[in-house]
């Protein structure tokens, strides 16, 4: 593993650890598709105050009914989308690629990855090779951590990974 790993997955004195790993075999893991957040009563609210905002905004001040009508369908979807438990997805890592459902990723898509260990759950972010691309997420536990990084580390350079000004956003209002 190289030095630049996140101290949470380095083994002090373990370095046959390493050497056991056979890189030529995939290996998979099931992990939720995301972090299951909750909301209390206080965001709803919230939420419904932000709202009405928009929609009398909207009417009153833009007096466009179809951008209310569109506000209308974005607020039902996001109070439909914050009831759904995430649902469990099957990952890997193979030499072929990163595989995500059915999906395989080859390597070449990507240019580098980054551990994020967030409250409540951890994942790896694969920085794409294309600019405007979004990355591709791994959710994994704990326990598989060292060997999913060890294996895209041989692959692939680790890097440190900031989030940007939309995950933080996303992750303050938690949607």
């Amino acid at each position: 593993m190289s030095a630049d790993a996140p101290e949470a997955y380095q083994v002090p004195g373990d370095s046959q650890a390493t050497d056991k790993l056979d890189l030529a075999q995939p290996f998979s893991w099931h992990a939720p598709e995301g972090a299951q957040v909750a909301r209390g009563t206080l965001w709803y609210v919230l939420f419904g105050v932000v709202a009405l905002g928009l929609l009398a905004l909207a009417i009153l001040v833009f007096k466009s009914i179809t951008f209310a009508i569109l506000l209308v369908v974005m607020i039902a979807s996001v109070v439909t989308l914050t009831g759904k438990t995430p649902r469990t997805i099957n990952y890997g890592i193979s030499p072929k690629g990163i595989y995500v459902g059915d999906r395989l990723h080859d390597y070449s898509e990507f240019r580098a990855f980054g551990v994020v260990q967030d409250p409540g759950f951890l994942s790896i972010i694969v920085l794409p090779v294309k600019r405007f691309s979004p990355g591709l997420t791994l959710y994994f536990d704990e326990a598989d951590g060292e060997k999913i990084v060890d294996m895209l580390g041989a692959r692939l350079p680790l890097q440190e990974v900031k989030p940007d000004v939309l995950e933080k956003l996303i992750r303050f209002i938690r949607l």
